[in-house]
Formats: C-alpha cells, structure tokens, sequence
C-alpha cells in the first residue's frame, strides 16, 4: 500500500508525456492545413459582402428613381447620409452627377458610384495600388479585389445587374 502511494506522487512517466505529444501534434497536423485556407475563405466573404451592399444601393437608388415619376428627366437619387447618385435614364446610378448620366461609364463614374454605395467604402483606385481597383467599358463597372485573384464585382448601369465573382 505504501509502494502504490509513492508511485501516485511521482507523476507520469516519459513515455505516457511523449504519447500525449505524439496525440497532440497528429491533431495539430490534421487540423493545421483547415486553417491556414481561411484567408482565402475570408478574402471571398469580403467580396461578396461588398457586392452585396452594392447590389443594395443599385436597387436603393433605381427604387428612389420609380418614386420620382420613372422617366428620363429624373437625373438623381438621394440615399442616405445626405449622398447623391447620378442617375441613368432608366434609374440605375452612373455617377455622382447631379444631371445624371449618359449610359457610358468611365473609372472615374465607377469610383463615384463606389463611394456614394458604400458607406465606408473600401480604398480604390484606378490602379492596383489600393485595395481595389475600378475599371470601367462600355455600360459595365467591374471592381477587383486587388489582394486574391479571380474575385470581383461587375456591376452594369444599363441594367442594375450586379455581379459578384469568387473562387
């Protein structure tokens, strides 16, 4: 009985430590390869919250056109936080205008249209040397998260569509 007392008091043994470090670093490294993707994961999640939030104030902005009579001489849309928004003659926002817009689109209206939809926008530029970059042809607006490729947001005044891109 005094022999079973001692033992109690001794702690473990070497090997009963090193099967234990063994346990842990096998869950360690079946667990490891899980986290280390999740800034793509989170990279994807910010893109389509923003794209979200875009597709919000597109469909804000056309609905502010409707409640103004529908029609070519409404040329803006006031949204909240006192912003104003350009808009087409068929009610999508162009540019932060106040004659509204011509149906074309440049960097420079996609930026505005970035900024006035989101109420804390995210940095853009024209280049890649903010954390996103506007690019404009024809009647689409395209935004590209300059951190990850292949994620974007398309967006098209002729239409409101808005169209988010992820991995």
């Amino acid at each position: 009985m005094g022999n079973q007392n001692q033992r109690s008091n001794r702690g473990f043994t070497i090997i009963e430590l090193v099967v234990v470090i063994v346990i842990i670093g096998i869950l360690a490294a079946t667990a490891l390869p899980r986290f280390v993707d999740m800034t793509g994961d989170a990279q994807s999640a910010q893109v389509e919250a923003i794209g979200g939030a875009i597709s919000s104030g597109v469909n804000l902005s056309h609905a502010s056109w409707i409640a103004q009579g529908a029609n070519a001489n409404v040329n803006t849309a006031s949204l909240e936080g006192g912003v104003t928004v350009g808009l087409t003659d068929t009610g999508w926002p162009e540019n932060t205008n106040r004659r509204g817009g011509n149906g074309r689109v440049n960097a420079n209206e996609c930026i505005q249209v970035w900024n006035a939809l989101l109420a804390q926008a995210p940095s853009i530029a024209r280049n890649t040397r903010q954390d996103w970059r506007a690019q404009a042809s024809g009647t689409t607006c395209t935004f590209t998260f300059n951190a990850a490729a292949g994620r974007n947001i398309s967006y098209n005044v002729a239409n409101g569509q808005v169209v988010t891109t992820v991995p």
